[in-house]
């Protein structure tokens, strides 16, 4: 699926011009669903991501936000602490 079929919202706060911008995983509220840019964590985290569905162009869902991220990732829970989910730009998708 192409990029640009997608439908996109920004992460930054409300009140901004609603420009589309990349952000931190780590910066998402509850409830975004958001696309897989780029993971920038070592090699050996990024891997241990990918074999759980968490790669690039992949669709995510924060579902929680309480400590670590907790994420809907193709029907499965992952969690995230912030450190590894500051190092993962995603980009948000309108609902």
């Amino acid at each position: 699926m192409s990029l640009t079929w997608w439908k996109f919202r920004t992460c930054a706060p409300a009140g901004n011009t609603g420009r589309v911008s990349a952000c931190p995983l780590a910066q998402c509220d509850s409830g975004c669903r958001a696309a897989i840019l780029r993971m920038e964590c070592g090699d050996g985290e990024a891997s241990r991501l990918r074999n759980l569905g968490l790669f690039e162009g992949s669709c995510v869902t924060v579902v929680d936000r309480q400590g670590s991220l907790v994420l809907d990732v193709a029907g499965s829970r992952l969690a995230l602490g912030p450190a590894v989910a500051s190092e993962i730009t995603v980009l948000p998708l309108e609902s």
